[in-house]
């Protein structure tokens, strides 16, 4: 598999997320489509998961009064199989896999094996490309309201992609910060946690990629629309905290974070991707 990166350019001072083709070649100089992006960010608990002061309700009846939530992304990255790769069904997996659920399935083995992987499999593991095109690098202050997310132009423009089948559609985070203060939502004689809560400050790197769902599909190549343009949406999950049992297993360290963080993003599903044929 080949992957492109784009080059860093000047950030033009604003947070928006200029559109950008990536192009595969029919010939000398001839496209087989094209694609503009954009992408945007947000954190938008529903009501439901908010109590009367405002707190992020966790699933073990913590309240997390969360003060900054910011997203540091990498890259998108879109992913392509090898022609008639695409036949492959998560809800049907070949044999050797089981449970497919959030870009990966189980194998027979014990591992994880990415949707495309398999993909490929199916077909020979020939062909396929991974085309990364690089974000602003700037924190996003994550809120309600929709954050467009700064993309840094390829170099040479455009970016390129080969023909083959749509596979799927990656995120990569550089650093998740979150900043505040949980207290016990439980009411009684035995408190969890100190009545003043306990506070949390921690920048830490995801290590795991966030895979769209639905997958993304469609051919690249001859007899295909040209034009094609896709919308990308992360959103931080309101189940962030839950898997987190702050009386007993509290983080106490960055790397404890990390793991717990890492997985929330991976469990909970953050990202979709809505793709239109013209």
């Amino acid at each position: 598999m080949t992957r492109f990166l784009a080059n860093r350019c000047p950030r033009n001072g604003a947070v928006v997320l200029t559109m950008m083709s990536l192009l595969a070649c029919l010939g000398e100089g001839q496209p087989w489509g094209v694609l503009e992006a954009s992408m945007v960010a947000s954190f938008d608990p529903p009501a439901g998961r908010l109590n009367d002061q405002g707190q992020l309700k966790t699933s073990a009846n913590y309240a997390v009064d969360l003060d900054a939530a910011e997203v540091t992304f990498d890259a998108f990255t879109v992913v392509l199989a090898a022609a008639g790769a695409a036949s492959f069904d998560p809800s049907n997996p070949p044999p050797g896999y089981s449970l497919c659920h959030n870009g990966h399935c189980h194998a027979d083995s014990g591992e994880l094996v990415d949707y495309e992987v398999i993909a490929l499999e199916m077909v020979g593991g020939s062909g396929g490309a991974r085309v990364a095109v690089a974000l602003d690098s700037e924190p996003v202050t994550l809120a309600a309201n929709q954050v467009a997310v700064g993309q840094v132009p390829c170099e040479p423009s455009p970016c390129q992609i080969p023909k083959g089948e749509l596979a799927g559609l990656e995120l990569t985070v550089a650093n998740l910060s979150v900043r505040g203060t949980v207290y016990d939502g439980l009411a009684g004689d035995s408190p969890r946690l100190p009545v003043e809560g306990r506070s949390f400050n921690v920048t830490v790197p995801i290590t795991k990629a966030l895979n769209a769902q639905p997958q993304l599909e469609g051919s690249i190549g001859p007899g295909q629309p040209v034009g094609l343009h896709l919308d990308i949406s992360f959103q931080l999950p309101p189940a962030l905290f839950d898997d987190i049992d702050f009386e007993t297993s509290f983080p106490q360290d960055d790397a404890a974070w990390q793991a717990v963080l890492s997985e929330a993003l991976e469990d909970h599903g953050a990202l979709t991707a809505q793709l239109e044929r013209k």
